[in-house]
């Protein structure tokens, strides 16, 4: 479960900014709201099981994605790909003196009954700091319990806690003579992970396993994971099925369709090429349909280029959605009311909500122009958050919950696009001129 993410110095964000997961004291108008969009953890934590964020086009929202999914690579790929901080570091760009500091990335994140805080920070060729601390949830030994840090690094050198930390030991120097046994650009937790250290291996099992993001657009990797699971579990494929099926009740069934080797091209998202495991294929649906003749028949549409765009992002987030679900976690995702309807976009909110269909307190955020959703029925005002930006161009992170005089009635949407949040774009009228000068120059 998250509590809060936190992130500095990477594309828009100059100072450092956290979303916050953890709700605040406050009461929504609707009680129903209350009971069922937070859930509690220990005595100390509870937590908001979904998170909205809106804002003016180019004000960050998408950087802050980028930040997420960026944290969760470098600490997934550092091991083996010595080019990742190069790929994925881009500090502010609108100050140069930001180009020669580090990145900053924190996580505050709850997993096996221990509250962590996990974070560091990198530039383009190593890690500068990296630090994990943690302590027990709170209980009546446990309130008294101030965290302790496992693991500090400063550049090389890095500092253990042989307490609560005893597996790092083996890859710190015992000397100062002696060599570091990690490289520059490689995350100390990720190491210690690769040597299977237990406490590393769940924290690392925490965002590899339980964390997933996307764009919300058309992306090859989404294509690749649900051919995979598809072809790998045929649960997935009745469980998709009816999924669809409850949105569009002419789809009957779908199914995986292979292609040659030598037709197989990675242009093209909808094709996984060929390994060991599979041949490459497209997913097909079949839609029931009557001739003229009256007879039932079965039309089958190859879903990447003869279906709707709402039934292709369905059907390639399905994967992550379920499985967020199903295990707890958090999916993370951008343009997430992009080619839904806004009914459709609203239920996929309420399955986070809904005891039923989230028994396992699985948590959502989501950016989003929707502004249908935002309303009090839906979502309490510690579950919005709004981007802007400054007149440095740097990204300025804050919720709706921090506006005073906002009633538990009020207008979410109607005070949004008015501007009383200060989200929205400012010179629609300056755009408007501009079309005018345009038209008129014809």
């Amino acid at each position: 479960m998250i509590i809060e993410f936190s992130l500095g110095n990477f594309w828009s964000f100059n100072e450092i900014q956290t979303l916050h997961m953890q709700s605040a004291a406050i009461k929504s108008k609707f009680q129903k709201v209350d009971q069922e969009n937070l859930f509690q953890i220990g005595e100390d934590f509870s937590l908001l099981k979904s998170k909205a964020i809106f804002g003016a086009n180019g004000s960050g929202k998408s950087n802050l994605i980028r930040g997420v999914r960026s944290m969760i690579r470098i600490i997934r790929e550092c091991i083996k790909d010595e080019q990742i901080l190069q790929k994925e570091i881009v500090p502010f760009l609108f100050q140069k003196a930001a180009h020669h500091e580090p990145s900053f990335f924190q996580i505050a994140f709850i997993a096996e009954g221990v509250q962590y805080r996990y974070g560091f920070e990198a530039d383009k060729t190593r890690i500068i700091t990296e630090w994990l601390f943690g302590k027990p949830l709170a209980s009546d030994k446990g309130s008294k319990i101030r965290e302790r840090y496992y693991f500090k690094r400063e550049g090389d050198e890095i500092k253990i806690n042989e307490k609560e930390f005893r597996e790092g030991l083996a890859f710190v120097p015992k000397t100062n003579q002696a060599s570091p046994l990690y490289r520059e650009n490689v995350l100390f937790l990720s190491l210690v992970n690769a040597f299977n250290g237990r406490i590393a291996k769940s924290i690392h099992h925490s965002f590899l396993k339980n964390i997933n993001v996307s764009s919300g657009l058309e992306d090859p990797f989404n294509w690749v994971v649900l051919l995979n699971k598809l072809d790998q579990d045929k649960s997935f494929s009745k469980r998709l099925t009816h999924f669809l099926q409850s949105i569009d009740p002419k789809i009957s069934r779908l199914d995986i369709v292979d292609v040659p080797k030598a037709e197989a091209t990675s242009r093209i998202s909808m094709v996984q090429e060929p390994n060991e495991n599979r041949k490459a294929g497209y997913v097909v649906i079949y839609r029931s349909a009557k001739d003229s003749g009256g007879n039932l028949m079965e039309v089958p549409l190859t879903l990447h280029s003869q279906e709707a765009e709402g039934t292709k992002k369905l059907a390639t987030l399905s994967p992550f959605l379920f499985h967020t679900l199903d295990h707890g976690g958090l999916f993370v995702i951008d343009e997430f009311d992009a080619r839904l309807h806004p009914n459709l976009s609203r239920k996929i909110i309420e399955l986070f909500h809904s005891p039923n269909t989230n028994k396992r307190n699985a948590q959502l955020i989501f950016v989003s122009h929707d502004s249908n959703l935002l309303d009090a029925r839906l979502l309490r005002r510690d579950q919005i958050a709004f981007t802007k930006k400054d007149t440095t161009g740097a990204t300025e992170l804050y919720a709706l919950a921090e506006f005073k005089g906002v009633r538990n009635d009020s207008s979410f949407e109607k005070d949004y696009l008015m501007g009383k949040y200060n989200a929205v774009p400012h010179n629609l009228t300056a755009l408007e001129r501009a079309v005018e000068n345009y038209v008129g120059g014809e």
